[in-house]
């Protein structure tokens, strides 16, 4: 599926596939007890350039926003902070279409 992005949002580079690797790693590394996130498939596929906000495909058809911390370690809650969305149309306007500014 072609998915339009908009700035500072962009796809990651498909020429560096050890990239997402990292990022899913490191997304599985701080998942602890109790947050939404631990235990779902997630793959990376876009980043914000401004920040350390990861976008990730989730295996049942949803898309999250996970502010990544690098701790590379367990967190404790609320961290990582993830957002999450139904459908990439939630995605584009919930955050995409300017909502994290």
């Amino acid at each position: 599926m072609s998915r339009s992005w908009r700035e500072p949002w962009g796809p990651l580079p498909v020429e560096r596939p050890e990239l997402a690797a990292t990022l899913e790693a490191e997304l599985r590394r701080e998942l602890g007890a109790g947050h939404p996130l631990l235990g779902v498939p997630a793959a990376a596929i876009g980043r914000h350039a401004g920040c350390d906000d990861v976008l990730f495909a989730l295996a049942d058809g949803r898309f999250a926003v996970v502010h990544l911390t690098w701790i590379g370690r367990e967190e404790r809650a609320p961290w990582p902070v993830a957002e999450v969305f139904e459908d990439w149309a939630g995605f584009e306007a919930g955050r995409m279409a300017g909502g994290d500014e």
